[in-house]
Parts: structure tokens; C-alpha cells; sequence
């Protein structure tokens, strides 16, 4: 008997990463657990079109990405219609619960129970989440919209990252889940963006989530994002994520009090920041930054011991505040470490830099570790299109949004 082997068809897809000043495209082919890269192009970007991760002028923005992905796709001479972009926004709500479910019968689970289970627990997350994050910025219901629930953990009595309940008979079920919510206004935006560009996009990505799938093989990990205009931190412990929020501090503060002191221009600094050059000015940016740090942390982890892994995202000024937090005793805080921490970097072996057109692609990705994040989670949710379970928890979220 001759058995021939179906063949599973490449899905095509944009990563569109919207910066202050640029705006990147890359058309991607993702066949089983692979990407390869097929084109790249940028786009510059007035500096007034997005101020302190606000859209000011969203025409424009509009239209640099129309520019850059007309670019790209002429060069490329290929047409997709599907898009993952980025989301900038100031107001990012990330809710995490462990929600349980006794179950009191005794015959297997069939496809209506588990409907009915999932949205229970769905539900119940929900409640929490829309009260934890009223009680902290007085923002209703009406006003959020959720972009991202991601299954964290599926357990199934003793079973952990179950991957079914159907046909199970379990006593007990445990969903971990997180639940990305963004102001409503920053939800049209992805769906203005879809009628100005004719193209269908799957979902918006916040940055925070991105670096997320870089570390699925760990189990704790803090990530610090330092950039221009804002500091994201993100705290997973135990595989749960606790807490991913923006903080009021950022290297434009250093780059702007060294300007003050030394006739330099923003590059020559970027490129000199990590030699012995600007002393104070460092002194003094990293005393306030270890201090927020480490305050934010003891906020977020309360009791909990807190990770050893520590992965920070900023290509040019990673040695110089690495080498200063690796010396820092956490201990004087009212942190719980057991270990000094450690920088690590997340293991990239999705994209295929054999039979990517251009190897200078591979390096430019490099060279910005959130395009990685951005393309991983593309990755992830095409595989997750597969999984009953995310498909059932899709419905059940537009149900219930």
C-alpha cells in the first residue's frame, strides 16, 4: 500500500513593529516550527506622529505603514494579507488568575461540559480582572477590550499542561490564565488600521507578551524592557505571570542630563555608554533605577522569593547597567533572593537562517530582540489555532467580550 504524506501549506504573514521614529516590516513563511524570513524594509517616521507611546497623528502612521508594506511587497513580489503588529499604549492591563472548578460528576466529559467548564472559569477571571482593574484606575467595562487570553496552565486533578479535558473525568480543574486588556480607543486602532491597509489583522501584540514566548522553557524569569520613552517590567514565577507594567523611568533620562553636560549628539552617546566615559551621570541614573526596580519588585512579589533570572532588553546600554544590578544585594531591600541574579538570553532556534534570503536579516533581527519576541508569537498562535482548548476559549471570549 502506497501512503503519501500530506503536505502542510506554508502560512504567510506580516510583523509590523511600529518605534517612535521608524516603522519595520518583515513577511514571514512559517511552515511547522520554522520561520523563514522572506523581506524586510523600514519606514522613517516623523518624531511628532507618536510621543511617550502615544499615537498623536494616526493618518500618518497609517500611511508610513502603507508605504513600508507596499515597499516590501513589490520587492518580494508576493501578497499576504494577514498581519501581527504591535501595540503602543501607555495603558496596557495584564491580569493573571488561578481559577478552580469542582466538578461533582462521574461519567467522562463531553464537548458541552468542557464548553460550559471553560466558560465558567473564563468567566469568573473575567470578573476579577474588570475589579482589579477598576479599583486601580476607575476605568468601567465599557471602557476595555480584551486583546489577548493566553492558557497558562490546564490542570486536570493531579495533571499539569493538560492538553484536553474531553473525555477526561476529572474531580478537580484548574485554569491559569492571563488576560491582556487595552483601552477601547487602542482596540479601534487595530481595527483602523485594517480598513486603512484592506488587510486582515490577527491580533494586536503587546511587546511585554512577545518577550513572554522567549522563555517558555523557564519557569521564572524577570525581564526588564528599558527603552527611549518608557520601562516595561514583567515578573513570571512558577509559570504564572504576576505582574507586566510600565514604569515612570527611561534612558531618554540619561541621555537627556548627559546632553546637558557634554556638547554631544544623541548617537555619540548611544555608542560611547557603555565605555568609562559620563561617570556621574551613570552613578546617578542607576541609583534611581535600581531603587524603582527593586521597590516594583517587592510590590509585585510580596512573600514570594524572587527569580534569579533576570533578561533586559536594550542592545546598547545592556553591559554597563548588567554589570551594576549583578552587583546589587537584593537583600537590603525587603526582597526574598536565595541566588545573586543572573542575566540569561532566550534560545532562538525557530528561524531558519539556512534558506532566509538574505543573512543580513538574521542580524538586524538580532539586533533587536522584540522583532524575535514579535515573530516567536506569531509562531505560537498559529500553533495554538490548532489546540480545542484555545479554539473553545476563543469562542467563548467573544461570547463573553
Amino acid at each position: 500500500m502506497n501512503f503519501k504524506r500530506n503536505e502542510i501549506p506554508a502560512k504567510y504573514i506580516w510583523i509590523i513593529d511600529i518605534w517612535t521614529y521608524k516603522i519595520r516590516v518583515w513577511i514571514c513563511k512559517i511552515l511547522n516550527r520554522n520561520v523563514e524570513l522572506i523581506w524586510y524594509w523600514e519606514k522613517r517616521q516623523d518624531i511628532n506622529d507618536i510621543d511617550l507611546l502615544e499615537i498623536k497623528n494616526l493618518e500618518n502612521v497609517c500611511k508610513n505603514i502603507s508605504q513600508a508594506v507596499d515597499k516590501a511587497q513589490n520587492d518580494a513580489k508576493i501578497k499576504i494579507d494577514d498581519f501581527m503588529i504591535n501595540v503602543i499604549s501607555p495603558n496596557l492591563f495584564f491580569e493573571s488568575s488561578k481559577i478552580n472548578f469542582l466538578r461533582n460528576k462521574d461519567i467522562p466529559i463531553d464537548e458541552n461540559e468542557a464548553y460550559n467548564i471553560l466558560r465558567d472559569l473564563e468567566s469568573q477571571a473575567f470578573r476579577n480582572h474588570y475589579k482589579r482593574i477598576k479599583n486601580s484606575t476607575w476605568y468601567n467595562k465599557s471602557d476595555l477590550q480584551l486583546i489577548i487570553s493566553d492558557v497558562l496552565n490546564l490542570a486536570i486533578d493531579s495533571e499539569n499542561n493538560a492538553k484536553n479535558i474531553i473525555w477526561t473525568n476529572p474531580k478537580n480543574i484548574n485554569l491559569s490564565i492571563l488576560n491582556i486588556f487595552v483601552t477601547e480607543n487602542k482596540a479601534e486602532f487595530k481595527n483602523y488600521i485594517s480598513r486603512y491597509l484592506k488587510k486582515n489583522i490577527i491580533n494586536i501584540i503587546p511587546t511585554e507578551f512577545a518577550l513572554l514566548s522567549l522563555f517558555h522553557d523557564k519557569k521564572s524569569v524577570i525581564i526588564i524592557d528599558l527603552w527611549n520613552s518608557h520601562t516595561s517590567i514583567i515578573v513570571k514565577k512558577d509559570n504564572f505571570v504576576l505582574w507586566a507594567k510600565k514604569l515612570s523611568f527611561w534612558i531618554n533620562d540619561l541621555i537627556k542630563r548627559i546632553r546637558q553636560n557634554y556638547n554631544l549628539t544623541r548617537i555619540d552617546i548611544i555608542n560611547s555608554i557603555d565605555s568609562e566615559n559620563f561617570l556621574n551621570e551613570k552613578t546617578e541614573f542607576l541609583e534611581i533605577f535600581k531603587d524603582i526596580i527593586a521597590i516594583s519588585l517587592e510590590d509585585i512579589l510580596k512573600d514570594e522569593v524572587c527569580p534569579e533570572n533576570f533578561f533586559m532588553v536594550w542592545w546598547w546600554a545592556n553591559k554597563f547597567i548588567k554589570n551594576y544590578l549583578e552587583e546589587i544585594n537584593f537583600n537590603n531591600y525587603n526582597l526574598k533572593i536565595v541566588k545573586n541574579i543572573k542575566f540569561i538570553s532566550p534560545k532562538i532556534d525557530f528561524i531558519d537562517d539556512k534558506i532566509t534570503e538574505n543573512p543580513l536579516w538574521i542580524d538586524s533581527v538580532k539586533s533587536n530582540i522584540n522583532i524575535y519576541a514579535m515573530i516567536k508569537t506569531a509562531l505560537d498562535f498559529i500553533k495554538k489555532d490548532k489546540s480545542k482548548i484555545e479554539r473553545t476559549l476563543k469562542e467563548i471570549i467573544k461570547e463573553i467580550n
